[in-house]
């Protein structure tokens, strides 16, 4: 028997919800992706490149530790979730009788999950959690695109995001939130987490942490900044993040959390970063070639291998699978044979191409099938070139580990392309989803990709050119082209000062 001198308990809630999706986020989503607790929750995660992967791994190596997984829940970014979903998870981790008597919480969340009644679900559960457990250790880690209340930071005593953007720091950013809350719960410490936000939106496009920019700039002085200015302070830590561009919710707003034992020390650490961020927000502007004119460039003429990203529709922006501007362009590009678009999310097409079978040919409409304001449907031929029932295991960076399942999925012949189409909305990030579909990923000579950064978290190296084009979808550049309603438009707007 393994004596415990801890016990902590785990929950998730992690979901980013697009405003301007119009596909909701349904319990089949989550249980497609993550939906467990207790044993099953630790034999999905153990030895996995996530959060609650991070926590077992960190349990493991100290040996005094008992971890108590309660409700654990994550689909892939959408809609906002339907609310009798987002109650039900929050009833079952805050009435969990499993988290009696534990000695403190770890909770993975997101930071921009939405309700379809509940503008700020996350700040709900902690709020529920703290009523419940009113002097408990309770630590949290989150997403750097998340939207962070005055209410939900107050409620938790640590907090970190992830420092890396693609998010290849979850198992980091999990281990950081627990080794604090094991010292304020060893030390018998009393901390607190401090917010400042700086009144902007930061876009993602330019937020690349893998390369010189402004979010990198960002993180190496907040790390600076919390050590130079720690003294004798045990426990001083700066969290920046950017929130999340397309949440129409009133604490979308980027900034900074802060945790610490010494008031005055970490609302001086929380100016200072939140300044800085002011500083350096003009960096994150946008400035995106349409895909005519990217395509029009030819940038494989001189045989270089090349990837074309249409972040507008990027599933994990909440993108919808579904916009046709990247694939219009691309049909009279003179695109080499055996280049790939990745991918339309269409359950029946998918399911007429597994009732033809491989090699049937089909008349078809492809994108602009589930929201036509982001362009109309694009009539093709189309031969079938390989059935699949959508799952395989992630294999590069990002979540490392992790099943997948995009439900069943056809690969389709139309012209020079080979297209994807599957009946889940997923992004296409690793390796594995190519192999997947019978495709070396390494050969083909141009991809489109409905994607954004995170995919050069697999395919970064393994592409002479990446660039990516502006195309009107749910998860646009343009953001004034978004019928917003409650993020002050003047957030959107970046400048080189405070305003005054």
């Amino acid at each position: 028997m393994v004596w415990t001198d801890m016990r902590i308990g785990v929950a998730r809630l992690w979901h980013e919800a697009n405003s301007f999706s119009v596909c909701e986020t349904t319990l089949e989503q989550f249980q497609v992706r993550e939906w467990c607790r207790g044993g099953a929750a630790v034999d999905l995660y153990r030895g996995t490149a996530t959060e609650a992967g991070g926590a077992l791994a960190w349990a493991e190596r100290r040996g005094d530790v008992e971890l108590v997984f309660s409700r654990c829940a994550s689909a892939a970014p959408a809609g906002p979730v339907d609310q009798t979903v987002l109650d039900r998870i929050t009833r079952e981790i805050a009435e969990d009788p499993a988290l009696e008597g534990v000695d403190g919480l770890y909770l993975s969340l997101h930071g921009a999950c939405i309700g379809t009644i509940d503008p700020d679900p996350e700040t709900t559960l902690v709020t529920a959690l703290r009523a419940r457990f009113p002097d408990l250790p309770i630590a949290a880690s989150f997403d750097m695109h998340a939207c962070i209340a005055e209410a939900l930071a107050d409620r938790l005593d640590a907090a970190t995001v992830y420092r890396t953007y693609p998010h290849v720091d979850m198992v980091e950013a999990a281990i950081a939130a627990l080794d604090m809350l094991a010292a304020i719960i060893e030390g018998k410490r009393k901390t607190r987490v401090l917010l400042r936000v700086i009144d902007k939106i930061l876009p993602s496009f330019n937020m690349r942490t893998d390369c010189p920019g402004p979010m990198r700039d960002i993180e190496t002085e907040a790390v600076a900044a919390a050590s130079r200015d720690a003294g004798e302070a045990s426990i001083l830590a700066a969290y920046p993040f950017a929130s999340f561009a397309y949440a129409d919710v009133p604490q979308a707003n980027a900034g900074v959390l802060v945790t610490c034992e010494d008031a005055a020390r970490g609302a001086a650490l929380a100016d200072h970063v939140a300044d800085y961020m002011h500083l350096n927000q003009t960096r994150f502007q946008p400035d995106l070639a349409t895909a005519d004119a990217v395509l029009a460039g030819r940038p494989w003429a001189d045989g270089s291998r090349v990837a074309i990203l249409e972040p507008s529709d990027n599933p994990l922006s909440g993108g919808i699978g579904d916009t046709p501007g990247l694939f219009a362009a691309a049909l009279t590009a003179g695109l080499p044979d055996g280049s790939v678009f990745a991918f339309f999310c269409d359950p029946e097409t998918v399911a007429r191409a597994h009732e033809a079978g491989v090699g049937a040919t089909l008349d078809l409409f492809l994108g602009g099938r589930l929201d036509a304001r982001f362009g109309a449907p694009l009539r093709v031929h189309a031969e079938v070139l390989r059935l699949t029932d959508g799952r395989f295991r992630n294999e590069d960076a990002m979540e490392r580990g992790m099943p997948v399942d995009l439900g069943r999925t056809a690969l389709l012949r139309v012209a020079r392309l080979r297209v994807i189409v599957t009946t889940g909305c997923q992004s296409p990030n690793d390796a594995g989803y190519f192999r997947l579909h019978g495709i070396d990923i390494d050969e083909v000579p141009v991809l489109l990709a409905k994607a954004k950064n995170h995919f050069r978290a697999a395919f970064g190296g393994r592409f002479d050119v990446i660039r990516s084009c502006e195309t009107l979808g749910p998860a646009m550049a343009d953001v004034s082209r978004l019928p917003f309603r409650n993020v002050p438009r003047e957030r959107f707007n970046l400048k080189n000062q405070r305003d005054s």
